[in-house]
Parts: structure tokens; sequence; C-alpha cells
């Protein structure tokens, strides 16, 4: 266990030696898997915890009534428009209908005590996001597998996900996202990180130089951005017309 420590410690600072070493062990698919899943639970630790604590806690009308008109300040500092009076006014009426609507919410008997039913919902929302990393480390690997291919890199896809899976390692930095502005800059590293190792395996099980390595890794995310905005445009675009 303590070589396997090691070994995913030293992939994190791009050592040759840790990626080869992690390459040789056996059912690298499968190991992948466990390394997804695992550090992602760990990274979500601290969320899940606050999370926890936040569905347990009563519903708090007059809390949720002074965040919304904060967050309507907030916005008007940005859009002028949403200063008129009229606007304001609208507003206001708006809140006045939402509020009661959520405190006649808050006050429906659950089938649980609040404590079960929130300790149900965080368990569930920290295992789905354990599984959605899963996801899309497999979708993305295979993506960016493709555009090895056009570059003239090879490799076989379970090996290929199984080396890639390394990435995720940076990602225990998550674990202090809920700390204020720490929490973030802790997070942006960790991202920075993980693309950096992600890179390193790229090339190294590819054998892909560098340069090409991250335009692999870069390349269906730019791809998948742009299919968005086209798909964003269309629809304005649609609606336009319908209206």
């Amino acid at each position: 266990m303590s070589s396997l420590w090691a070994t995913l410690l030293r992939a994190t600072i791009l050592d040759n030696r840790a990626y080869e070493e992690w390459r040789k062990r056996p059912n690298l698919f499968l190991r992948g898997i466990v390394l997804i899943l695992v550090v992602s639970l760990l990274a979500g630790l601290v969320s899940f915890a606050v999370n926890l604590a936040t569905l347990a806690k009563p519903v708090n009308v007059a809390e949720i009534e002074e965040e919304m008109k904060r967050w309507f300040e907030t916005q008007s500092q940005f859009y002028p428009g949403m200063q008129d009076p009229e606007v304001r006014e609208a507003m206001k009426e708006m809140m006045d209908q939402i509020v009661p609507m959520i405190s006649d919410i808050a006050s429906i008997r659950a089938p649980l005590p609040r404590g079960i039913s929130a300790l149900f919902q965080a368990v569930g929302g920290w295992i789905s996001r354990a599984l959605t990393a899963i996801a899309g480390w497999l979708l993305y690997g295979a993506l960016v597998l493709v555009v090895v291919n056009l570059l003239g890199g090879t490799a076989k896809l379970p090996e290929f996900l199984g080396m890639v899976s390394l990435y995720v390692i940076p990602g225990l930095l998550g674990l202090l996202n809920p700390v204020p502005c720490l929490g973030t800059i802790l997070v942006l590293i960790g991202t920075v990180w993980s693309i950096a190792v992600y890179v390193k395996a790229v090339s190294f099980t590819t054998g892909l130089d560098m340069g090409p390595s991250l335009l692999a890794v870069v390349a269906p995310f730019l791809v998948l951005v742009l299919i968005g905005l086209l798909v964003g445009l269309a629809l304005v675009f649609w609606i336009v017309l319908l209206f």
C-alpha cells in the first residue's frame, strides 16, 4: 500500500518512473475506476458535511427573503434597468408570493424525520458527484483518444483510461472547497495541476510530445464549448422567430 501511495504522489510531480509503475500494475482500467471513485468521495467529504448540516437545519423563511433582497440589490448594480420603480415593485410582488409558498412547503410534514431525510439527500448528492466524475472520465477520455489518433498517437482505450485516471489526484485539494476565498484558490490550483497530470499521462501512454498531448486534451473541451454556443444561439434564434 505504501508503494502505491508513493507511486501516486510521484505521478503528481510528473515522474516518468511513477507512470511506468502505474502502467505495470494489473487491472489498470479497474484501478482507474477505483481511483476516480475514492478521490472523488474524499474530495467531497467537507462539502458533504456542509450540505448535511444545511439540509438538516430548519428552513428560515426570513433568511431566504433577506437573501432574495440581497440578490436583487446586487443585480441592480450591474443592470440599471432593475432600478426602475416598476421593476422593483414587480420584484416585491413576486417575493410576496414566493416567500409564503416556501413557508407552506417547508411546513409540510415529511414521512421521515428531517435529520434522516437530510442524511439520505446528502449521501445521494455525495455519491452522485463521484459517479458523475467516473462518467466524465470515461466520456472525455474517449474523446481525447480520438484526437490522439488524429494526431498520430496510439493507445488502447482501457489502458489509456487507466493511465489518465491519475489526473484526479490533485482534485483532493477540492476537500477545502467550502473554505471561503482559500477554497476557490486551491480548487483553481488543483484544476491546473490536474490538467498537467492529464497531459503528462497522455504523452506517456501514446508517445506524443507534450505539445500535441496538450492539444489532444484541450481540443474536445473547445469543441464541446463551440457546440454548446451554437446550440444556444440556435435556441435563441428559434425563440425570437417563434415570438
